[in-house]
């Protein structure tokens, strides 16, 4: 498990629950899915659906089968759980995020609007965007890994004029933060209605990126 990974316990303290997601978890890892599955099915009997590193692991277990939109859901009700737990908001994959953008694309919702931005500090101490990120993110978002360095934020309900505002934000929230790490780099874009693709919004977002840290901008738009 990666430190982005959320558990609620540190290694050596787990309950019963924890520990058998732990096993999951390491069953995953080593390829073993039929097992990991039979762990978590055990699990659920006993302890029901409703807990964070649950919902973890059978995000993680879906996302090894390559069922990214499963893998999503499972994620944004791990999300939800443990933020209700007081945990630190957890951070989905780029496939992940990318299996929610074609679910928005196949709901053809008009009235619904989304911004994604993504995000890049080239002098950030290790940790520091993901942290500051985690402190602005809404749990209807969903924050997310980028190429390289970068992070992925997906900003729901909210339109291009809304999503400068909240670049403007992230930039000062930064600058208090991290006054020696330098500015941030951002690309923003928002979701064009039902002619517009998840691949074609996380492609603008992640070019504006480029954009603004090749110009030395803090904002770009695509």
């Amino acid at each position: 498990m990666t430190p982005d990974k959320v558990l609620r316990s540190s290694p050596g303290t787990l309950g019963d629950l924890e520990q058998g997601c732990a096993d999951a978890h390491r069953l995953i890892l080593d390829g073993q899915l039929d097992a990991a599955r039979s762990r978590l099915d055990e699990l659920r009997k006993v302890h029901g659906d409703d807990h964070a590193p649950m919902q973890e692991t059978f995000s993680a277990l879906a996302e090894a089968h390559g069922d990214f939109s499963i893998a999503l859901a499972h994620y944004k009700r791990f999300h939800a759980l443990a933020i209700q737990a007081g945990v630190s908001s957890p951070l989905a994959s780029r496939d992940q995020l990318l299996a929610r953008l074609v679910e928005r694309q196949e709901q053809r919702s008009p009235d619904m609007a989304w911004c994604l931005v993504a995000l890049a500090a080239a002098r950030a101490p290790a940790g520091a965007l993901p942290h500051m990120l985690r402190q602005q993110c809404r749990a209807q978002d969903v924050l997310a890994l980028g190429q390289g360095e970068a992070m992925l934020m997906l900003l729901h309900d909210v339109d291009l004029p809304t999503g400068r505002k909240v670049c403007e934000r992230f930039r000062a929230v930064w600058m208090q933060q991290q006054p020696t790490a330098g500015p941030l780099s951002m690309g923003l874009t928002a979701w064009r209605g039902p002619g517009d693709t998840g691949s074609g919004l996380l492609g603008r977002a992640e070019q504006a990126l480029t954009r603004s840290q090749r110009e030395g901008a803090p904002l770009r738009t695509g």
